[in-house]
């Protein structure tokens, strides 16, 4: 116990109590008037106290007076119970006095409990003998029924039967002393009629398997037998009841018709679904096809079936529409997932995703005449089944492709080395039919895909991003071997060039291929604030498409190197250029334009994006050699005249190079031009040395990448001036911080490497 518990408390000291009131009232008065203004009001004060002291002395007499009245009643109830206590204890004694007078009488009347347990015995015997010495008898007409299909009149004798038998095992139960010899005897005396009521069960079960016919041609039939299982439930919950009350239960309760009903409706759903499975993948390749299409149409009628006919004779608990789908679901999922243990392969894994997209659709479920919400149902393969089927379709599909794309390949590097050259499209460019073959291989994949849902569409493409990514690398090693392999002889293959101009197209192709795809699947509100060139943000569909573009450069490359290849290998063209031979000849122009005429008829089989490319560099490379063959001081001049001449052809070239690119291809203006040559022809022609400084700081200004070294040079070409004169006047004309500052990439930076 606490301290507080055993510990009194202390009595009130009222006289502190009474000091410390004082004191309070004092510092309350002292607060009161601190000024003497107050003193006025002194009065007021004094009948507010009052008014205060008055009401609280109230609320304490009312206090008390309360709980003096709940003290009074208390002791009132107490006193109540007191004598209510007094009183049942008389009463309790008396009960007791009379018990113990009643002892003799309980030995007196044992003789008439035993007669009287003897008199019911004999009063159930009497009433059930009638059936104990008929039971063979109406076995045998209880089966005779039951053959002639009067189900309802023989489940009548059954339960008369049972009931007898139920009846007398009940009394032998209520025996204190149990004979088991006596409980054998009479089971054994009523064994047929537990055979009778699996034989009326048997005819149940038949005509429940056969629910859907039996509805339409006898409905009659259905609704007996489930007259008959709703007996045997009541029955069943009888014989409950009286084991909850008794301990005892008849032999073969609970039957349980009710749920062996349900349960042999869904035996056959199941054996129905099953059955109409009538070949497999080694009879027929589309055997998938048939027999979910099979099944869809049979679920469909049976479910139009019960959904219109089974309710009028199931009785409303059954909740029978409900409970039909439900099972037809349970076992067409199971059914599935049997299949799917059993390996699918190719293209049943797409039958089988279209077939569960269907499912849920117009055409099976939610057809008009059936309407059936599945969200109760729940899926009828759950996610990650259906994943793994994705997943299994999309490998499948990846694997096809890349097996497709590499035969392809093949097939395409073997007309490379045909004896007639390519095919022209409407326009007259060549091509092949490599991207017409991936194409439809890829856009009969994605109709496919279509069906199975956008996101497997999406999956997809990323599947074939990956193929034509590997594609791509392929199809890029293939063309360096077949480079390499021409290289080696440059009479084969006999139509090289064009072939490699065609595979230039196909790779065009394939880029707006990829945009194509780009735009019909993933276009996205990056492209709207940017053109795709210039989208920072790019995705694989236009990093793809890159690098096909890449690739189609990189052969328009390997076009302009057969042309290079003949003119470096010409022994009066590049080699030629700024010698004595150039000086006095003119064969070297008239090689290049040749040559480049002679290739030109091809390169109109070109895209104009590719050609485009093709003369913007082939520019580029013969300025070059123009640019490397002035700078490295091949012709030294000793005479003006010379100098001049020399100028005057280098002008003259630049002219015929210009009107050259002109007349083949019209463009708009590259950044590669001839007019540095002109320019540097000037400077080489220049007679007066004063005059030099302007044509330095034009060239200077105009081309920002050459270099002070590059500029010493051309000076130095002229042949009246040293290297230091030359140095000198370039640093005087731009000032040594211009001439010496880091310079842009250009042109002139690529031949100071190559000169390197």
């Amino acid at each position: 116990m606490s301290e507080s518990t055993l510990t009194p408390q202390a009595p009130l000291d009222l006289g502190r109590l009474e000091t410390e009131a004082k004191l309070a009232a004092t510092k309350y008065v002292a607060n009161l008037l601190q000024r003497p203004d107050q003193l006025e009001r002194v009065d007021q004060y004094r009948r507010r106290v009052a008014r205060k002291k008055a009401s609280v002395e109230a609320m304490l007499k009312t206090a008390v007076q309360s709980q003096l009245d709940g003290v009074r009643t208390g002791l009132n109830q107490l006193q109540s119970a007191l004598h209510d206590v007094h009183e049942i204890k008389e009463s309790l004694d008396q009960v007791d006095e009379i018990y113990k007078s009643l002892k003799p009488l309980q030995e007196k009347i044992t003789t008439v409990r035993e007669e009287n347990k003897n008199f019911c015995q004999l009063a159930t015997a009497m009433e059930n003998l009638k059936h104990i010495f008929t039971v063979p008898e109406s076995v045998s007409k209880t089966e005779d029924l039951i053959s002639e299909g009067k189900l309802l009149l023989a489940h009548k004798h059954l339960t008369e039967l049972e009931t007898a038998r139920d009846d007398l095992l009940f009394e032998l139960h209520k025996q204190p002393q149990r004979s088991p010899t006596d409980d054998n005897t009479l089971k054994k005396y009523f064994a047929q009629v537990e055979k009778l009521s699996v034989t009326l069960g048997k005819q149940l079960w038949i005509i429940l398997q056969r629910v859907l016919m039996s509805v339409r041609r006898e409905p009659a039939l259905i609704v007996s037998a489930l007259r008959i299982i709703e007996r045997e439930e009541r029955l069943d919950q009888l014989s409950l009841t009286r084991k909850e009350q008794t301990g005892f239960m008849p032999p073969d309760r609970p039957k349980r018709w009710r749920d062996k009903c349900f349960s042999v409706i869904e035996e056959w759903i199941s054996n129905r679904i099953e059955g109409n499975q009538m070949e497999d993948r080694s009879g027929n390749k589309m055997w998938l096809v048939r027999h979910l299409e099979v099944t869809r149409q049979i679920m469909l009628e049976d479910l139009k079936v019960a959904k219109s006919l089974l309710p009028p004779v199931f009785p409303p608990n059954y909740n029978i529409v409900n409970k039909f789908v439900w099972m037809y679901h349970k076992a067409l999922s199971k059914h599935i997932q049997d299949m799917i243990g059993q390996q699918l392969e190719g293209n049943e894994f797409v039958t089988l995703l279209q077939w569960l997209n269907s499912y849920d659709s117009p055409e099976l479920m939610k057809h008009p005449s059936l309407n059936i919400d599945t969200k109760d149902l729940g899926p009828l393969l759950d996610n990650n089944m259906v994943e793994e089927l994705q997943n299994q379709y999309l490998r499948n599909m990846k694997s096809n492709i890349q097996e497709w794309t590499g035969n392809t390949l093949k097939t395409e590097q073997k007309d490379w080395f045909k004896e007639e050259g390519p095919d022209q499209d409407g326009e007259g460019f060549y091509v092949t039919s490599l991207p017409v073959i991936i194409f439809q291989m890829i856009e009969q994949n994605i109709q496919v895909a279509t069906m199975l849902g956008e996101s497997i569409v999406l999956r997809s493409l990323e599947q074939f991003v990956d193929v034509l990514s590997h594609f791509a690398e392929e199809l890029k090693g293939v063309i360096d071997i077949y480079k390499d392999r021409h290289l080696q002889d440059r009479r084969e293959p006999k139509f090289y060039l064009h072939y490699l101009i065609a595979t230039a197209n196909n790779l065009l192709t394939f880029g707006d291929y990829m945009k194509n795809l780009r735009k019909r699947y993933l276009k996205t509100e990056f492209d709207k604030e940017e053109d795709e060139d210039t989208n920072i943000r790019k995705d694989r569909f236009q990093v793809l498409n890159d690098r096909f573009t890449t690739i189609a450069m990189m052969v328009v490359g390997y076009v302009l190197d057969e042309v290079l290849i003949d003119l470096r290998s010409h022994e009066h063209c590049f080699n030629e250029l700024m010698t004595k031979s150039w000086q006095q000849s003119p064969q070297a122009i008239e090689v290049i334009v040749a040559t480049w005429h002679d290739y030109g008829t091809d390169f109109v089989h070109l895209k104009p994006k590719l050609e485009q490319t093709l003369y913007d560099q082939a520019k580029k490379c013969i300025l070059k050699e123009y640019l490397k063959a002035i700078l490295s001081r091949k012709l030294s001049f000793k005479q003006y005249e010379e100098r001049k001449n020399a100028a005057e052809k280098l002008i003259r070239e630049a002219e015929q190079l210009q009107l050259m690119f002109k007349k083949f291809k019209t463009t708009k203006q590259s950044e590669v031009t001839f007019a540095c040559l002109p320019m540097m022809a000037e400077c080489l022609k220049l007679k007066d040395t004063s005059m030099l400084s302007l044509e330095i700081a034009g060239i200077m200004k105009r081309f920002q990448d050459i270099r002070l070294e590059q500029m010493i040079n051309l000076l130095l070409c002229r042949g009246d001036m040293s290297r230091s004169e030359a140095r000198q006047m370039v640093l005087d004309t731009v000032g040594e911080e211009e001439a010496t500052k880091a310079r842009p990439n250009g042109i002139f930076t690529e031949i100071a490497a190559e000169m390197k």
